[in-house]
């Protein structure tokens, strides 16, 4: 098997591991022949990258994609916390991170409903297509979308998605970000009352003192953001029990937890494998000096599996002690929703497991969804 050439191309290769291994072993920010950004794959260096000071989200010349700039869908990735450094974007990721821990229960309640409704009795072939609608099922339900409408806003998301890294998608993307938003504003004006979950987020903004504008752009945020790290998770959960049968046994004997199996294979196949950090002035990070304008592409998967923070790295143990995951970042943009992805891919995986469906063929040969960042599984091969 040819190994990939750079991390791009890891993402969805069958077995980016060794690749990952071997970058990891060097250590470092390093550059490789033909790939211009500079590379961080260990742990030290990741952590020391993903808390820098020196480090942004977006390049400052670019904010928002320039195929984006002027449409709907500029405005929605323009106003995401996840996609901003500076104020007052800090005290809506606190306020959301306040909010998500008091919702959970709600998340549990409605993954378990959204899950019987499409695992119960699905083909192993909509796997796929059934782990990416789920998580805008769920937490459109709980943003108070109408039950016979949530399946068109999962093809929002896809739409809005996929445009952010297609220039191609952008008219499509715009129309569906433009949706998004008003389901989302509609449903903050709902009478009797406003959804719980943005009734929440809005009072926690107001406590904390951020803008009450980015509300209904962060609520949206919170469906793009959920839709393929979920679905990622979901789908290397279930490739965890195709290809380890014992696991099944383990959780019966009580030896492990499902939720146990899940948070070891957001580390052992993370769902997010790469994100990217822009320096805006010439710095020094991790001990190498970087020009101004550089970008450094993180490989969170890379990381997961350093032996030097998870001895045994490429060893599934569902109660690995003291595991350090990468998958959902660190520092200013650590991801405020791993309990979320984790909450609802546990449900996904639980009613798949009791449906019975034999999952052995995605022991064998899976692809992925076409993507630079995300591991998600496409379909049997």
């Amino acid at each position: 098997m040819t190994p990939p050439t750079d991390p791009y191309q890891a993402v969805t290769h069958p077995d980016p591991y060794p690749y990952y291994a071997a970058l990891c072993e060097q250590g470092g920010l390093q550059r490789i022949p033909g790939f211009e950004p500079w590379i961080a794959a260990d742990a030290a260096t990741v952590q020391a990258v993903l808390t820098s000071e020196h480090c942004r989200v977006r390049p400052p010349s670019e904010p928002v994609p320039l195929h984006l700039v002027d449409s709907a869908a500029g405005v929605l990735f323009g106003r995401l916390v996840r996609m901003n450094d500076a104020a007052p974007y800090p005290l809506v990721k606190q306020a959301l991170a306040d909010v998500l821990p008091m919702v959970m229960q709600a998340v549990a309640t409605e993954g378990h409903r959204q899950a019987a409704r499409l695992f119960s009795e699905s083909r192993l072939s909509r796997l796929p297509e059934l782990a990416l609608q789920f998580p805008v099922l769920v937490l459109g339900s709980l943003l108070g979308f109408p039950e016979d409408t949530l399946e068109e806003r999962a093809r929002d998301v896809e739409a809005y998605v996929r445009s952010v890294a297609h220039p191609a998608a952008s008219h499509a993307g715009a129309e569906a970000a433009a949706r998004l938003t008003e389901h989302v504003a509609v449903s903050l004006q709902a009478r009797p009352r406003t959804p719980d979950v943005l009734s929440a987020f809005a009072a926690r903004m107001q406590q904390v003192g951020a803008p009450i504008a980015a509300l209904v752009p962060n609520a949206v945020g919170l469906l793009t953001q959920a839709y393929e790290a979920t679905a990622g998770l979901v789908g290397a959960s279930l490739l965890a029990f195709a290809r380890m049968p014992e696991l099944r046994e383990q959780l019966a004997r009580g030896e492990c937890s499902l939720e146990d199996v899940v948070r070891e294979a957001a580390r052992h196949e993370s769902p997010v494998q790469n994100t990217r950090r822009f320096l805006p002035a010439r710095a020094t990070l991790a001990g190498q000096e970087l020009e101004a304008g550089a970008t450094v592409v993180v490989v969170l998967a890379a990381a997961n599996r350093d032996p030097r923070v998870n001895p045994q790295p490429d060893a599934f143990l569902p109660r690995r002690e003291a595991r350090r995951t990468f998958t959902f970042g660190l520092g200013a943009h650590a991801c405020p929703g791993q309990a979320l992805a984790v909450t609802m891919a546990s449900a996904a995986v639980e009613r798949v497991l009791a449906s019975g469906l034999d999952l052995t063929p995605l022991s064998q040969s899976v692809t992925w969804r076409a993507s630079t960042n995300a591991r998600i599984l496409g379909g049997l091969s």
